[in-house]
């Protein structure tokens, strides 16, 4: 090497000061170890640059995230390879979007890997408007078209294809000022194409509003529209290409109407749009009722509707709607009720009477609320608990140490008695740590997206087996033969047999217990999951959290476990039921939906 060439060293130093985008190392614990910033990128730091190093991911980040990001380095440090993450920060100057190549580095004998992150929010920024105008284009509920320079029509949304009466192949394929499209003003008098909005606006460079004609369709019939075109500039301010926007004229009053309706219930998620015809006892439901409900079409009885929902709130929903018919005044209230896949959910029903076309009618939104329903139990039903156990095992480590103390400076001082207050301190912390260590878990499984995956039963069984007959040595645990397949996260199915299974052998009044498992598929497209275990049931205060709404003295428990399991099946489309009468061993009966084939 010649005397010019540059270090290794030097190379890196070049590379320090050019380099735009943030750079970190961390070791296979998370540790933050070195940092490569400099003038260039040290305002995108999530914190001051020198102040990382020691630290680790979680005195920085969410749990949820640094869990998330831990995971990442495990992975690239056991396969070697290269990961890639897309994440987001808050930092001081606002929310910003990443994303990272995450490779090893050091060598086999050194755990560390490089975090190099690309700021990529103007680019994420980009496409979502992107995505945001496709969208916007799609589900407009404006005919669009978009007409080249040349006079092509180039683009044709949903709607277009509606009023138009033909295919988005056939209009993409035609130019704006083809005969065949038969346009004329009010009078019959065929429209001229100087006199086109297309032309006028190619020729002025100004937009054209509410130009209003009429069309004959290809199937014979008449269409009245009201078009509005704008012209699409480029940077020389010559028209490059025409926006046009085409509405039904012939029905403005009604469509207005339905506009005004559907702003207000099916531009948001989870929500669907319904009107009762007081005189006939039908009910007309919108696209979002379909969809909140699971079925091809929504146009009940009043009866059969509020046949759908829970016997004890029947009698809330037949009285708020006649209270709503007798005295006009609005309505509102909360309801559980059966979609078409037999799940049960959590609705908000709202509605008003009005007339239309001389027909007493009352007309309201649902909208979905379970989630917000299951989080709210689940807050309280976690406060409780953890705040329940957390107040126990702080009392019992406190009065141990408070007695180990005492015996450590007593003259008849006993190993033995000290180490039993060690233990019970010991055995405090661990049972803290494992709640704890449950509630992490839980929380990372219920955010999932549970109903996608499929899930080989046996497999999964067997593992539990394996796992827990280490734990459990006196306990002998069996597993059927199965080929059922269900469909569901997996981590969240392996949460609830697991914790089912655990509950089995804790409250098990045998010192060698004996737990089946077996999974069935049903004739009615389900599959079983059965957990039968000998001697003494389940306690009821246990028990109760299945059958029951709300953490308290009815369905109070002293752990996470059982509505860790209500919730979870829940989700995944399923439900639990305990049997305590079965051949003299209690048994608990998953049902969960059998996975399709493809």
């Amino acid at each position: 090497m010649s005397k010019e060439s540059l270090h290794d060293q030097d190379v890196l130093n070049g590379l320090c000061e050019i380099i735009s985008d943030p750079a970190i190392v961390l070791d296979a614990d998370g540790v933050f170890v070195d940092v490569i910033h400099n003038a260039h990128n040290g305002a995108l730091f999530f914190k001051d640059p020198e102040a990382l190093l020691g630290t680790d991911l979680w005195d920085i980040f969410s749990t949820a995230q640094a869990d998330q990001f831990y995971t990442i380095i495990e992975d690239v440090l056991e396969t070697g390879e290269q990961r890639h993450i897309e994440y987001q920060l808050s930092l001081d100057h606002g929310e910003r979007y990443f994303e990272a190549r995450v490779t090893p580095v050091g060598g086999d004998d050194v755990g560390r890997v490089l975090w190099l992150a690309e700021d990529i929010t103007q680019r994420k920024r980009r496409r979502e408007k992107q995505a945001l105008i496709e969208r916007v284009f799609e589900v407009s509920p404006v005919g669009i078209v978009v007409v080249e320079r040349s006079g092509r029509i180039s683009l044709a949304n949903d709607r277009a294809e509606e009023l138009l009466g033909l295919e988005r192949e056939k209009i993409t394929r035609r130019r704006y000022d083809q005969p065949e499209w038969n346009i004329y003003y009010k009078d019959g008098t065929e429209i001229p194409d100087s006199e086109h909005p297309v032309t006028q606006v190619l020729e002025s460079g100004e937009p054209v509003f509410g130009f209003e004609h009429w069309i004959e369709l290809e199937d014979g019939s008449e269409r009245w529209l009201s078009s509005n075109a704008a012209p699409i500039l480029g940077d020389d301010g010559t028209v490059e290409r025409v926006v046009v926007g085409l509405d039904d004229a012939t029905r403005l009053k009604q469509r207005e109407e339905q506009l005004e309706w559907l702003v207000g219930t099916e531009t948001l998620a989870d929500v669907g749009g319904w009107e009762l015809d007081l005189e006939t006892g039908l009910i007309e439901g919108t696209a979002g009722m379909k969809r909140l409900y699971g079925t091809p079409e929504y146009n009940p009885t009043l009866e059969e509707a509020i046949k759908q929902y829970h016997p004890n709130d029947r009698a809330a929903v037949r009285d708020a709607i006649e209270t709503c018919r007798e005295t006009g005044e609005p309505m509102e209230l909360e309801a559980r009720r059966q979609t078409a896949d037999e799940t049960e959910r959590w609705f908000r029903l709202r509605a008003e009477k009005t007339v239309r076309d001389g027909t007493p009618k009352l007309r309201g939104i649902v909208r979905d609320i379970t989630q917000d329903k299951e989080r709210e139990q689940r807050l309280m039903v976690m406060s409780r608990i953890l705040r329940h156990n957390i107040r126990n095992k702080l009392t019992v480590i406190r009065g141990n140490s408070r007695l180990l103390k005492e015996e450590l400076g007593s003259s008849d001082f006993s190993v033995d008695a000290a180490s039993g207050h060690i233990d019970r301190i010991e055995n405090a912390s661990k049972e803290l740590d494992s709640l704890a260590e449950r509630a992490r878990t839980f929380d990372r499984a219920i955010e999932r997206d549970l109903r996608n995956g499929t899930l080989h039963l046996e497999q999964t069984l067997v593992d539990i087996r394996d796992d827990l007959t280490e734990q459990h040595s006196g306990a002998t645990i069996e597993v059927a033969p199965t080929d059922a397949e269900v469909s569901g996260d997996r981590m969240a199915i392996d949460l609830i047999l697991e914790i089912l299974v655990e509950n089995a052998l804790e409250y098990s009044d045998l010192p060698n217990p004996t737990v089946k498992l077996t999974a069935e598929e049903t004739p009615a497209g389900q599959v079983t999951v059965s957990v039968d275990t000998d001697g003494s049931a389940i306690p009821d205060m246990e028990r109760d959290v299945l059958d029951s709404e709300t953490e308290g003295p009815v369905a109070h428990s002293r752990g996470l476990g059982l509505w860790a399991v209500t919730w979870l099946v829940r989700r995944l489309g399923g439900s639990v039921t305990i049997d305590e009468d079965h051949d003299g061993e209690t048994r608990v009966e998953l049902v969960f939906p059998l996975a399709q084939s493809e």
